[in-house]
């Protein structure tokens, strides 16, 4: 008969049977939990990785976008700009020879060169719809670039203010230079015998160019255009926390001022 009070080896014996009834009973419980908690991590580690995978397929649509955006913008403010010089130069001989074969060279051309024109216009959209607004890495022209710029316009053309280079921003400047590009290059395609003018000056903190030109003297040559140039100056106006407009002028000419801070912080 076993004894039913103080200690002794019939409490012992039921201590050993509560413990070993314990362990059996929570035994399955624990390791139902450690496999469901290896289950949950190898999980986590699954979705961790298809996170990895996803950004980096977010990275590399990134760089992409930012390589077609930075082409668009190349082949606008580059390309664009001297096939369209060319256009009009070809128009301009077009008129002016007097032999046939010179004539018919001139207006071939021309042809060519306004379907090249159209050609660019197309694949700009496209390569914008696609790219983002980016910084540019490759080298860009500055403020000591217009005098060249004026001087190769193909325009009678005056750049006054441009003492300004050590007193701006590279951005500043980058944007500058694409405004007069724009703007030259919209007076030779729709103002032909147009004269031109580039003014810079500082305003406060704020430096601001002006490209304006009076009416033109002969009738325009149909060029394409989409607006891509003047899209791209209030993109970069934009994002210096700038302005820009345009607009004619009472005269009959036209008018673009752009305002952009000098420095950005």
């Amino acid at each position: 008969m076993c004894c039913t009070t103080g200690p002794g080896p019939c409490s012992t014996s039921s201590t050993r049977w509560f413990v070993y009834t314990l362990a059996a009973a929570t035994a399955p419980v624990l390791l139902g939990q450690l496999l469901q908690t290896r289950r949950d991590l190898s999980r986590r580690l699954e979705e961790i990785e298809e996170a990895k995978e996803h950004e980096r397929a977010l990275h590399a649509q990134a760089v992409l976008a930012h390589e077609r955006a930075q082409l668009a913008r190349k082949m606008h403010d580059v390309v664009s700009h001297q096939v369209s010089l060319i256009a009009v130069q070809a128009g301009a001989l077009q008129v002016s020879a007097t032999e046939p074969d010179s004539r018919s060279a001139a207006r071939s051309i021309r042809a060519l060169s306004v379907a090249t024109l159209d050609e660019l216009r197309t694949m700009v959209r496209l390569l914008r719809a696609s790219g983002g607004d980016t910084t540019e890495l490759a080298p860009q022209p500055t403020l000591a670039d217009l005098p060249r710029l004026v001087a190769s316009s193909g325009i009678e053309a005056e750049l006054t203010g441009g003492d300004l280079l050590p007193t701006v921003g590279t951005p500043a400047q980058r944007a500058v230079y694409r405004a007069v590009q724009e703007g030259l290059t919209n007076v030779r395609k729709h103002a032909p015998g147009a004269k031109a003018t580039v003014e810079l000056c500082h305003d406060g903190d704020d430096v601001v160019v002006t490209v304006t030109n009076t009416p033109p003297t002969r009738p325009a040559l149909a060029l394409p255009s989409a607006h891509q140039g003047l899209i791209g100056l209030k993109e970069r106006a934009d994002i210096l926390h700038g302005t820009i407009e345009s607009g004619p002028t009472n005269d009959g000419g036209y008018r673009m001022p752009m305002r952009v801070p000098a420095h950005t912080d």
